[in-house]
């Protein structure tokens, strides 16, 4: 088992060399993060989200492992999967499972599931983000009195490689100080991850978070971690969402669904949904391929 682990370790580094070269020296834009929408069906009703359980985005086993070889060809070695919720995908006999196993044997390198954390977090050889949105009793009212069942399915995790993400809306973006210090708390989580809702102007303007309260909040986000809490944020990407003047779309990040390759992700034609991309970990890999110095520290920290 340890020189499996250490095979997989040089695996990943020298993927990733051989990645910073073509990127920082030959100037190619080669694609490397891919994510793939499973399904839309969720087992939750979270207001601000406008595409669950519509029916749309059901993938077949048969697309899902065909778009995950041609997505490793292209040089895709890091992926996600997402929904709706991921760990309800199943078809003709397959569920995520088998979409995480098969993503590995053919060669993928980092595999996330972006879950909301109400079922048994058991599918191994991979990394979870588990979303959390608020301190316990914000968290309920939002996503349906799950708090504590997410809380025991962490504890059961099959792996020590997980991560929480907030969705920050109106709702919650007040309890930010009393969220990062209640995950914090529990010793759970590797890292906190966030995204500012992203949707709709109307939805948005709505549920979200905009304009001067959007900086107001960033600037919490960021003295938080500067106090030492594990948020997952480099300087250049506070600084890029504060100016929101980072590049898009990024090309090296590519979205898959049961009908469609999208570049960066499914707004990417929305210019009213783009200008206000508040998806955090999107801007990271931003700063990483500008190659920000506090952006690729923070990275190798991660990875390493």
């Amino acid at each position: 088992m340890a020189e499996t682990g250490k095979t997989l370790i040089m695996q990943k580094l020298t993927s990733r060399l051989i990645y910073a070269f073509r990127t920082f020296v030959l100037r190619q834009e080669k694609p490397y993060l891919f994510g793939l929408v499973i399904t839309d069906k969720c087992n939750l009703n979270c207001f601000y989200c406008g595409s669950k359980n519509s029916g749309k985005y059901h993938i077949t086993s048969e697309r899902a492992f065909s778009v995950l070889r041609d997505a490793y060809y292209r040089g895709h070695r890091s992926l996600y999967f997402t929904g709706g919720e991921p760990m309800l995908w199943y078809d003709n006999g397959y569920d995520v499972s088998n979409l995480v196993k098969f993503a590995k044997d053919i060669g993928f390198l980092d595999v996330f599931i972006n879950t909301n954390g109400t079922l048994p977090i058991d599918v191994p050889n991979c990394n979870y983000i588990v979303t959390i949105d608020g301190p316990r009793e914000i968290h309920n009212k939002i996503r349906e009195g799950s708090f504590d069942l997410i809380i025991d399915n962490v504890k059961g995790a099959v792996t020590k490689s997980v991560f929480t993400s907030i969705t920050f809306n109106k709702t919650n973006t007040k309890y930010l100080e009393d969220f990062v210090r209640e995950i914090y708390d529990l010793k759970l989580f590797k890292g906190i991850t966030f995204n500012l809702l992203t949707n709709w102007p109307e939805i948005v303007n709505k549920y979200g978070v905009m304009g001067n309260e959007r900086i107001k909040l960033l600037d919490r986000i960021w003295k938080l971690k500067i106090d030492g809490y594990p948020i997952v944020l480099s300087r250049a990407a506070y600084v890029a969402l504060r100016n929101n003047n980072w590049k898009r779309p990024i090309p090296q990040i590519e979205l898959g669904t049961n009908e469609h390759i999208f570049k960066c992700c499914r707004d990417v034609d929305n210019t009213s949904v783009c200008k206000n991309c508040g998806y955090a970990n999107c801007v990271e890999i931003s700063q990483i391929l500008d190659m920000k110095p506090s952006a690729l520290w923070q990275f190798l920290r991660l990875v390493m």
